[in-house]
């Protein structure tokens, strides 16, 4: 019986147009921001992968110079952009994509394209997530509201619980005939979508993309279908069709656009970051710290670099000198790291009231663009800078100081350079990102069961009344 309704449902919203104009402004809003993203992500990870190289090349091509002068000039990392941040950009906007790899000190990624935005992006990207999370909610409260409540207002709803009608087949009727009319308009879009980049990337990724994918469908599929049930609820329980718009579009208001700005600003006062200025301060004055008690204990210095250590340690001196930085700049890293996690952690909760927050959050991990991952490509770039602070040291203590007074006139070769390994990075694996989000995966799945509730108990009760 409950096929019957849901044909029957989906001939009325086709005939009355409402899918058809709302639903194919939205298909145009999809294939743009497809589009868009998928020129955006090509551009961009040329534009990387040419200068990862190009750096690469001159700093192998540097010629003879004093170790330490290279690893001051140092080299540049590029973070490539995952293949699905065509479908959600996350963060990356907002994080930058460079890393300058120069001594004694962590450097945060630069260049953010939102430097370059105009204010127009307080609004919000348009991206395939933003059309998903955003506008498709609103087109199901547009196409569903009226669904129960005008059956009551038009009688027709005591003629079909009289003609034997279960309660359960006409919900059921009901979200099967929403659901297909939102399947109808995103399926396809999302099967050509995936084939076309699941031919395109390398073999070795394409288990990890599709695994990723089918993890999205199925956050976005739960989204989706408590959007459907709470509009099928509310449409039973108001059955004024006018009330049920008014409070639904109050509800999408309210979690959709003011919730997330407001789980934000929250997430900000709970846990605050410190300014640029006393972060870079409060850094400086632990390595330093730091820096004098290495020394004292390696050289019996009581500042660094003191006019009575003789040329022949400065090698052996530089490498302490790093060494005893390295616990600072994990710890004080680390804690701002932690910062800005606890702060995400406190959104995807709100995801309890607000669901578009909670998918956010699964969205990005999944698509590999949320802070979780930038800070696995930070912790690998600063991983290579100590892979070439440690090489120059290691040099300068076997060719350098035992040359005395003349310390500063050695000069290293390209044999030197070409020891420092290029950079490479791996993008995480679906598994490290799922074992970051699945506990909002389990989020959504429950509010997607309360809504079904709420949607039950909202039909069960007397209809005829």
């Amino acid at each position: 019986m409950f096929a019957f309704i849901a044909a029957k449902d989906m001939r009325e919203i086709i005939r009355d147009g409402r899918l058809l104009w709302a639903g194919g402004l939205i298909c145009l809003l999809l294939a743009v921001a497809l589009a868009a993203g998928w020129q955006r992500h090509a551009q961009v990870n040329s534009e990387r992968s040419a200068g990862q190289a190009l750096d690469y090349e001159a700093w192998l091509q540097q010629g003879r110079r004093h170790p330490h002068d290279a690893a001051e000039q140092g080299m540049h990392v590029f973070k490539p952009e995952p293949p699905l941040s065509i479908l959600d950009p996350g963060i990356e906007p907002y994080v930058g994509s460079t890393v300058w790899l120069q001594a004694h000190r962590q450097s945060e990624l630069k260049f953010r394209p939102a430097q370059d935005a105009t204010g127009l992006q307080r609004f919000g990207e348009l991206s395939p997530a933003w059309v998903l999370q955003v506008l498709l909610p609103l087109l199901i409260i547009t196409i569903g509201f009226n669904a129960i409540s005008g059956e009551y207002e038009r009688g027709t709803l005591r003629q079909l619980l009289s003609i034997g009608v279960s309660t359960r087949s006409l919900l059921l009727g009901k979200a099967a005939a929403l659901g297909a009319c939102v399947a109808l308009l995103i399926v396809p879009v999302g099967l050509i979508f995936s084939a076309i980049l699941l031919a395109r990337i390398e073999a070795a990724d394409r288990l990890d993309v599709l695994g990723r994918t089918v993890l999205l469908f199925a956050g976005y599929a739960l989204y989706l279908g408590f959007y459907i049930f709470l509009t099928l609820a509310v449409s039973a329980r108001v059955r004024s069709s006018r009330a049920a718009l008014v409070l639904l579009l109050a509800f999408w208001v309210a979690t959709t656009l003011i919730a997330p700005r407001a789980a934000s600003e929250t997430a900000s006062l709970l846990y605050p970051t410190p300014s640029r200025l006393d972060f870079d301060q409060h850094l400086s004055h632990d390595i330093g710290e730091a820096a004098d008690q290495a020394w004292a204990a390696s050289f019996g210095v009581r500042t660094q670099w003191d006019a009575s250590l003789p040329l022949s340690k400065w090698g052996a001196a530089l490498k302490v000198d790093d060494h005893a930085g390295y616990g600072v700049l994990d710890q004080t890293f680390g804690k701002l790291w932690d910062t800005f996690e606890r702060q995400e952690w406190m959104q995807r909760w709100v995801g309890l009231v607000a669901p578009v927050t909670a998918l956010r959050s699964f969205s990005m991990g999944l698509a590999g663009t949320d802070f979780t991952q930038h800070r696995d490509f930070s912790s690998a770039a600063e991983a290579q800078r100590r892979t070439i602070q440690d090489i120059v040291s290691d040099d300068l203590v076997k060719h350098a100081d035992p040359l005395g007074n003349a310390h500063f006139t050695y000069k290293a070769g390209p044999e030197l350079w070409a020891s420092v390994p290029q950079f490479r990075y791996s993008l995480p694996r679906v598994s490290f990102a799922f074992s970051h989000h699945w506990q909002t995966l389990v989020l959504l799945a429950a509010l997607f069961g309360l809504s079904v509730g709420l949607a039950h108990h909202a039909v069960s009760r007397p209809l005829m009344r």
